[in-house]
C-alpha cells in the first residue's frame, strides 16, 4: 500500500510536470504570435508614415524644375499656355486661370492630367507631366508650332493639307474610342484644340486639351466643349462617342 502511494504521488508529480510543460509551450506560442502581430504592426506602420511617397503619380514634378517665360501661346476657359524649358528643352506650360483656384477645379485639373497620363499615341500631344504642390498647378507638354485656327487666319489650307491634319485627327480619336477598359470621349474638338507641326514641309495634327475630356463610363455633365462644334446630344448627359463624330465634322 505505501509503494502504491508513493507510485500515485510520483505519477501525481509528472502529471503536474506535464501541465505546466504544457502552460510554458502555449505562452511560448502566444509571445511567437504577439512576435509577429508586433513585426506586422511595425511595417504597416511604415508605410502609413511615408503616404506622399506612396500615393504620389508619376506625372508629379518639381516646380523648380520648370522655367516659365512670359510669351503667351494662347488663353482658354481652363487657363493660359506659356512658352517655358523643362530639362533643358523647349516645352508649353499651361496655368490655371487664379480665379478659378478652387478645391473643385483643382480636382478638374488633376483629372486632366490623370487622362493625359494615360494617353500615349503619335497624334496626341505629349504629356510630360505636372506640379501637384499646392500652388498654382503647371501643366507642362510639348510645344507646338500653331493650330488650324492660326493658320486659317493666315491663308487657306489646301486640299492635302486639309486631308492629312484630317487623317491625324480622326487617328487621335480612333485611339481614344477604343481605349482599352476605359475609353474616352474628349468632348471639345475644335479648331484651337488641334495643334500642328511640320513634317518636311507638311503640316502634322496633334489633338490636345483634356479639360473636357470624360471617360465613357463616367460622362455625366450636359454641354462640355465649344458651342458651335456641339453635338445635339451635348445638351444631355447621354453622350457617346458620336459628340466626338459631329464635332470632327464640323471642323473638317
Amino acid at each position: 500500500m505505501e509503494r502504491t502511494q508513493q507510485l500515485t504521488n510520483v505519477q501525481g508529480q509528472l502529471q503536474e510536470k506535464d501541465e505546466e510543460i504544457s502552460s510554458l509551450e502555449r505562452q511560448r506560442r502566444e509571445k511567437e504570435n504577439v512576435n509577429e502581430l508586433d513585426i506586422s504592426l511595425s511595417a504597416i506602420q511604415r508605410v502609413q508614415s511615408e503616404p506622399s511617397r506612396q500615393k504620389a503619380p508619376d506625372w508629379v514634378i518639381s516646380r523648380d524644375q520648370i522655367q516659365v517665360t512670359d510669351e503667351a501661346l494662347g488663353t482658354g476657359g481652363w487657363g493660359t499656355v506659356f512658352e517655358g524649358r523643362y530639362c533643358g528643352c523647349a516645352v508649353a506650360v499651361k496655368q490655371l486661370h487664379e480665379i478659378i483656384l478652387s478645391p473643385l477645379y483643382k480636382r478638374f485639373f488633376e483629372r486632366e492630367m490623370d487622362i493625359a497620363s494615360r494617353c500615349r499615341h503619335p497624334c496626341l500631344l505629349q504629356f510630360t507631366g505636372a506640379t501637384n504642390d499646392g500652388e498654382n498647378p503647371l501643366f507642362v507638354t510639348e510645344l507646338m508650332e500653331t493650330s488650324p485656327r492660326n493658320l486659317l487666319e493666315e491663308r487657306p489650307l489646301s486640299a492635302i493639307e486639309s486631308s492629312v491634319i484630317s487623317l491625324d485627327e480622326s487617328r487621335a480619336l480612333n485611339y481614344l474610342h477604343n481605349k482599352q477598359l476605359c475609353p474616352i470621349i474628349h468632348r471639345d474638338i475644335n479648331s484651337a484644340n488641334v495643334l500642328l507641326w511640320q513634317q518636311a514641309n507638311q503640316w502634322r495634327a496633334k489633338v490636345s486639351d483634356y479639360g473636357a475630356a470624360n471617360f465613357l463610363r463616367q460622362v455625366s455633365t450636359a454641354c462640355p466643349g465649344t458651342p458651335i462644334y456641339s453635338a445635339p446630344e451635348a445638351l444631355t448627359v447621354n453622350q457617346t462617342v458620336k459628340v466626338d463624330v459631329y464635332s470632327f465634322g464640323a471642323l473638317l
